[in-house]
């Protein structure tokens, strides 16, 4: 079975209302239709329980920070290939199933949390009292310390909207797809933000901004991850060339991002620099045509790699960190 196979088993078994009004769907314009309306009532669930946990308003579909799990990051970092397709599938999946639980205690959503590799999604559970907390707690400890009992709401209701901005796209959008899903992962000492983005062909469906600093538990140090993700348009006779730009502090980290239809030549790929605008960087990546790319200035390094040259659906696992 492949991971299109597994992710829509997935989806119809967690999202079965959803999954059946999409797959009785005639016409794109219906697909359109139901997926704007679930994305809002998503986004309406998510007010609701920001609401009523009196949480942070930025715990938004843009500021979904993941915090990985150190041996989640530690994978991520050397894969290649495929294995970077498998990587964000299984983050995916395993993130998607926190859907229901938010009427579960704070260690039962945890323990899903872990077992998805990360220990916390959105601002809501990444809060103080993850920093510092000692030397001798347990990642298991400082998770449930960061999923509290009045954000577990929260928590769920940012991955619903999540996943319901990409999963549905990948699953349902167009016979001949064309999709990236960059992770990025943020591994320096201050926030990074969206400074602009640019598509050449395409659409934008998800910027996680701002993609914050990691945390520190103790001596131990967790690199947090967002996603960017883009699209083809519908009915669209190319695929999606995408660049977008990542402000930290006074520098400007530049990535691109291509996956052009296969039938019409090309393959997927990947760019990234410092200080080039969104357009550029988009450009520079079908220019340059590699699945592997790194940049370095000042101290930091920029690197980005992709799944594959081909395929429909292009997966890509970028950093940001110290040289």
């Amino acid at each position: 079975m492949s991971n299109d196979q597994k992710l829509k088993e997935g989806f119809g078994n967690l999202f079965p209302e959803y999954a059946a009004q999409l797959d009785a769907a005639g016409s794109m314009d219906e697909l359109n239709s139901l997926y704007d309306s679930f994305v809002q009532e998503a986004r309406d669930n998510l007010a609701v329980a920001l609401k009523s946990a009196n949480s942070n308003p930025d715990d938004t579909d843009h500021t979904a920070t993941i915090l990985l799990k150190s041996e989640t990051y530690k994978e991520m970092i050397g894969a290649t290939g495929h294995r970077i397709e498998n990587l964000v599938h299984e983050l995916i999946d395993g993130l998607a199933r926190l859907k229901g639980m938010d009427k579960d205690d704070a260690a039962f959503v945890t323990a899903q949390l872990m077992l998805s590799g990360a220990l916390s999604v959105g601002t809501a559970s990444t809060n103080a009292t993850l920093v510092g907390l000692g030397n001798k707690l347990t990642e298991t400890f400082a998770a449930v310390a960061g999923v509290e009992a009045a954000t577990v709401t929260v928590v769920c209701a940012v991955v619903v909207l999540v996943i319901v901005l990409i999963v549905i796209p990948i699953l349902y959008f167009m016979k001949k797809p064309a999709n990236c899903f960059v992770l990025l992962i943020n591994e320096l000492d201050a926030k990074i933000e969206v400074d602009s983005d640019f598509n050449v062909h395409g659409k934008p469906v998800l910027m996680t901004s701002p993609l914050r600093e990691g945390s520190t538990i103790g001596d131990k140090k967790f690199a947090t991850a967002g996603l960017i993700c883009t699209s083809k348009r519908d009915n669209a006779l190319v695929g999606t060339q995408y660049g977008f730009v990542m402000k930290y502090k006074d520098k400007k980290l530049s990535f691109g991002v291509e996956n052009p239809l296969s039938d019409l030549g090309g393959s997927n790929n990947c760019y990234c620099s410092f200080g080039e605008s969104a357009e550029n960087a988009a450009k520079s990546s079908a220019k340059h045509g590699k699945q592997e790319y790194t940049a370095s200035k000042d101290g930091i390094k920029l690197s980005i790699r992709c799944s594959s040259a081909s395929g429909s659906n292009a997966f890509y696992i970028a950093r940001a960190y110290k040289d």
